[in-house]
C-alpha cells in the first residue's frame, strides 16, 4: 500500500518533501528495535547465568522439573544405633494408616506422643502422606556425608539487593507491582519510540503497521506455556502472563492507530470508498476485527467466567483469523508470523511430550472442600512447587468439560519410597472442580464403598516452580500458605524432610503456617503432619506446623482435636514478622532441640520464605520481609522471597 496516495492527489493538505538524510527506512527502524528487545531479555539471562550454571551442577536438576515419568524407587536403608539419654532412635516406622507393631526399642515420651498421633486419628484414610519415617544418627560420618552432598547456595540479587527487591515488590493494585509496572513501561517506551520517531501516524500510519506485525511473534512466545523466554531466565509461563496480555494490548493498540491513520487520510482526500475496494485492504479490515475481537473476548469479565466456554475458543479462532489475514495483506508480516507459528508449533510438541494419560483415583476431602487425585503410576520428575494440568476423560464430567485442562499444584513429593506417586488437591471454586468433587462421590466409581473412585485422566507438565531455586540450598525455610494454598507447601516440606534423610539439604529450620477459615479444616491433614513432625525429630532440620483460623468456632470442638506434639491450632491471623524472626532464630542458633550446628562446616546461607494464597497474605509476607532488619538480615546471609500465584 502506497504512503500518502490519497493525500498527495489533493492540494488541501499541501506535503512537503523530506530530504534523504531525514528519511526513515522503516523496516529497518522496526527490526532494529525487535533487535533491542532480544539483547533487553539477553541481559536478563545474563544476570541470571550464574545461579542457572550453579543449579545444573547438580545431576538431579537436569531430570527434575522437565518431564512426568515413573521410575523405580527403592527405599533407603533404616539407620538405627543404640539408644542414650540425649535422644533416641526408632526403628523405621510404619506408614501412619497402619497400626504400628509393638517393638521392643527404648522411645522418648515425645517421640512416644508423635507416633501415637499419627497412627490413631480417624481421619486418616483420607490423607496420609506414607512418608519413611527413618531415624539417622548425628554422627561424624553423617556430617561428613551431608557436607559433601549438601547441594551449592548461589543468592539471588533480591538476596544480594534486598532494599530494591523491596521497592519493586511493592503492591499498586491486585496483580501488579512497581517492577512490572517498570517493565511494562519500558516496553511501551520502545514501541512509542519505534512508533513516532520521525514519523506522524496520521499522516504516515504504515510504521505503525510495521511495529504491530513486528510483534505478534512476541505476543504469541509470552503466551505459550512452554515459554522461550520463560525457560531462558527460569521463570514459568504463569510468572510471564502479564506481560503477555500487555503485549496483547500493545498489539491491538498499534494496528488501531495503523487502521486510523489510513481512515484519516483516505477520507481527507476523499478516497476512502475506492482504497476499501482493493483485496488487500479487505484482508487489513478481517485483521482489524480480529484483533479487536482478541481484545474484547480477553477481558477480565470473559476470561474469569467464560474462560474455556468463550475466552479460549475465541482466542484460537480470533488468533487465525488475524495470522491468515495480516500474510495477506502485506508480505512484510509473513516472516513474523512463520516466527509466531514456529513458537507455536514448538510448545505444541512440548505440550505434548509432557503429557501423561494415567488412572487416577479420586477422594472426596469434604471438610476441606477438595478433591484428592492419586496417580500412582507417575512417582518422578517434578520439583517442589510445580503445578500441572490436568485432564478428566470421564463423561461423568459432563459432555463439555471432559476436555477442558485445569492447573493444580502438586502436592506430593517426587520419588516416595511409599510408591505414593502424584498427589493433586482441588478445591472446589467453580463448575469444574464441582464435577470433579461430584463424580469422586459417585457411588457407580465405588464411592459407595469406600474406595474412592477410578478415572483415566492426561496429566501434562511440570510448569512453574522455584526456577533456578534450589530450596535445600538455604539455611532456613519459612513456607506461609492460604487455604488450599497448603498444597504448594506441602510438596515442598515434604521434599525438604526427604532430602534431608538423604542428606541433600543444608537447612536447619523448617515452619509451616497455614492460614484458614474453619479449624475443621485441619482434621484430614493431621496424619500428614504428624508424620512429618515424627519424621523430622531425629533428623537435621527442626520442623514446627502453626495452623491459624479466622473463623469463630466452639471451645470444645477446638478442644476435640488430638495434635501431636509440634503442631499448634490458634484461634488469629498469623504475625508474620514474628515467625520469620523466630525461624531466624532457629536457623543461626548453634543448639537448637538437643541437636548440635556445625557452623563452621556449613555456614549459613539465608531463608528461603515462601507464600502461596489469597493477594493479602502475599502482600503482609512481603512487607514481613521487606521490613526485616538489615543487619540480622545479613548475618544470616539473606531472605529470599518466593510467591505463588493462585491464578492468572
Amino acid at each position: 500500500m502506497s504512503i500518502l496516495a490519497a493525500t498527495n492527489a489533493t492540494s488541501s493538505v499541501p506535503t512537503q518533501p523530506l530530504s534523504t538524510s531525514h528519511q526513515v527506512n522503516d523496516a529497518e527502524l522496526v527490526f532494529n528495535v525487535d533487535v533491542f528487545l532480544l539483547c533487553a531479555v539477553a541481559l536478563f539471562v545474563l544476570l541470571l547465568l550464574p545461579r542457572a550454571a550453579i543449579r545444573f551442577t547438580h545431576k538431579r536438576e537436569w531430570v527434575d522439573g522437565h518431564l512426568l515419568r515413573s521410575t523405580t524407587v527403592d527405599a533407603p536403608a533404616p539407620v538405627v544405633r543404640r539408644p542414650s539419654k540425649r535422644d533416641a532412635v526408632i526403628a523405621p516406622v510404619h506408614p501412619a494408616h497402619i497400626p504400628v507393631p509393638k517393638q521392643d526399642v527404648y522411645v522418648s515420651d515425645e517421640v512416644f506422643e508423635s507416633e501415637k498421633w499419627a497412627t490413631t486419628t480417624d481421619a486418616s484414610h483420607t490423607y496420609v502422606s506414607h512418608a519413611e519415617l527413618l531415624r539417622k544418627a548425628s554422627t561424624a560420618s553423617g556430617r561428613e556425608r551431608r557436607r559433601v552432598n549438601v547441594p551449592t547456595h548461589m543468592p539471588g540479587w533480591s538476596t544480594m539487593l534486598p532494599t530494591l527487591a523491596a521497592f519493586l515488590r511493592t503492591t499498586i493494585r491486585p496483580g501488579l507491582t512497581i517492577g512490572k509496572l517498570l517493565v511494562e513501561l519500558s516496553y511501551f517506551a520502545i514501541l512509542l519510540y519505534a512508533g513516532l520517531y520521525r514519523s506522524n501516524p496520521l499522516t504516515q500510519p504504515i510504521r505503525m503497521g510495521y511495529v504491530a506485525a513486528s510483534q505478534i511473534p512476541i505476543v504469541v512466545a509470552l503466551g505459550t506455556k512452554n515459554n522461550v523466554v520463560g525457560m531462558l531466565i527460569g521463570f514459568g509461563y504463569e510468572r510471564l502472563n502479564y506481560l503477555h496480555r500487555f503485549a496483547g494490548r500493545m498489539l491491538v493498540l498499534t494496528v488501531n492507530v495503523h487502521a486510523i491513520g489510513y481512515f484519516y487520510s483516505w477520507s481527507i482526500a476523499g478516497t476512502f470508498s475506492s482504497h476499501v475496494a482493493k483485496s488487500d485492504v479487505k484482508w487489513a479490515f478481517v485483521a482489524l476485527i480480529a484483533t479487536d475481537m482478541l481484545f474484547l473476548l480477553s477481558t477480565d469479565m470473559f476470561r474469569q467466567r467464560f474462560y474455556n466456554s468463550i475466552f479460549v475458543s475465541s482466542h484460537v479462532l480470533s488468533a487465525i483469523i488475524l495470522l491468515i489475514a495480516v500474510c495477506l495483506h502485506t508480505s512484510f508480516a509473513v516472516p513474523y508470523v512463520l516466527t509466531a507459528l514456529g513458537f507455536y508449533g514448538v510448545d505444541r510438541l512440548m505440550r505434548f511430550v509432557k503429557s501423561r494419560v494415567a488412572v487416577a483415583r479420586l477422594r472426596p476431602l469434604p471438610d476441606l472442600g477438595m478433591t484428592r487425585v492419586e496417580i500412582p503410576s507417575i512417582n518422578s520428575g517434578w520439583r517442589a512447587g510445580q503445578h500441572v494440568r490436568l485432564r478428566v476423560l470421564s463423561l461423568g464430567m459432563g459432555w463439555r468439560r471432559w476436555h477442558e485442562a485445569h492447573p493444580f499444584t502438586i502436592a506430593s513429593v517426587c520419588r516416595s519410597p511409599s510408591g505414593e506417586g502424584l498427589v493433586l488437591m482441588c478445591k472446589k471454586a467453580g463448575d469444574w472442580t464441582n464435577k470433579l468433587y461430584e463424580l469422586a462421590q459417585r457411588a457407580d466409581y465405588g464411592e459407595a464403598n469406600g474406595i474412592g473412585s477410578d478415572v483415566r485422566v492426561v496429566v501434562e507438565g511440570p510448569y512453574g516452580g522455584p526456577g533456578h531455586a534450589i530450596f535445600g540450598s538455604f539455611s532456613g525455610a519459612l513456607f506461609v500458605a492460604g487455604g488450599s494454598g497448603i498444597t504448594f507447601a506441602l510438596g515442598a516440606v515434604q521434599d525438604l524432610m526427604k532430602k534431608d534423610l538423604e542428606y541433600k539439604s543444608r537447612v536447619r529450620a523448617i515452619e509451616l503456617v497455614w492460614s484458614v477459615q474453619d479449624p475443621s479444616a485441619l482434621q484430614p491433614l493431621i496424619p500428614l503432619f504428624s508424620s512429618l513432625l515424627a519424621q523430622s525429630y531425629n533428623a537435621y532440620a527442626s520442623l514446627r506446623i502453626s495452623v491459624f483460623y479466622t473463623r469463630a468456632a466452639s471451645p470444645e470442638a477446638v478442644r476435640a482435636y488430638r495434635l501431636p506434639p509440634g503442631l499448634t491450632l490458634s484461634p488469629a491471623r498469623p504475625k508474620i514478622p514474628g515467625i520469620l524472626r523466630g525461624v531466624v532464630d532457629r536457623s543461626a542458633a548453634l543448639f537448637s532441640g538437643h541437636k548440635e550446628r556445625r557452623r563452621g562446616n556449613c555456614p549459613l546461607t539465608g531463608i528461603i520464605v515462601g507464600v502461596c494464597g489469597p493477594q493479602g497474605l502475599g502482600d503482609e509476607v512481603r512487607r514481613a520481609v521487606a521490613g526485616f532488619p538489615p543487619k540480622r538480615r545479613k548475618a544470616v546471609g539473606g531472605i529470599e522471597l518466593h510467591e505463588e500465584a493462585f491464578g492468572w
